[in-house]
């Protein structure tokens, strides 16, 4: 009996290896929280100018480091017309310290690949105006002015790290 438990769990580690191992090896877009490679999708010539249809998708999807592409799927915002993403976790992210060191990047939203540049946000007054905006179009949530946002709401909106992305 302990003979043929050990060989299915040895048959179930290896299985979940060779499975790793296509996911790391093949080039691939991003599984939900599992990061790909280069992005597939429609490539779009020239730059965006308002990013607003981005909202009705919620989220995109970013490539960075071009010279060995990164990519992962991540929440996004829209304020005046401008692509924000936000990485919760500030430097300790993978992603956001790559494109700290090379800005170029690409961003898939709806299908569609548009190359883009990264630029981090540092003013904490305009990283409190983008979420406030996005407190603002929330659903069912009242209405946050700058004077109202708590102590926990600034100390939190401090850690996270904001980038505005460009269109190129």
């Amino acid at each position: 009996m302990l003979k043929k438990v050990l060989k299915v769990i040895a048959v179930a580690l290896v299985l979940w290896e060779v499975t790793m191992l296509s996911l790391i090896l093949i080039p691939s877009d991003p599984y939900s929280r599992i990061p790909g490679r280069r992005l597939t999708g429609e490539e779009v010539p020239g730059p965006v100018t308002d990013w607003s249809f981005a909202r009705e998708y919620g989220s995109v999807s970013i490539e960075v480091r071009p010279s060995d592409p990164y990519s992962v799927n991540i929440g996004s915002l829209v304020y005046n017309g401008d692509l924000y993403v936000t990485s919760a976790a500030g430097g300790e992210s993978r992603w956001a310290q790559y494109l700290v060191q090379d800005p170029n990047m690409r961003v898939r939203v709806g299908g569609k690949v548009y190359k883009a540049r990264g630029t981090r946000i540092e003013d904490l007054d305009m990283v409190n105006e983008v979420f406030d905006s996005r407190r603002r179009r929330t659903p069912g949530q009242e209405e946050t002015t700058p004077r109202e946002r708590t102590p926990e709401q600034t100390a939190r909106n401090a850690r996270v790290w904001l980038f505005r992305i460009d269109s190129l």
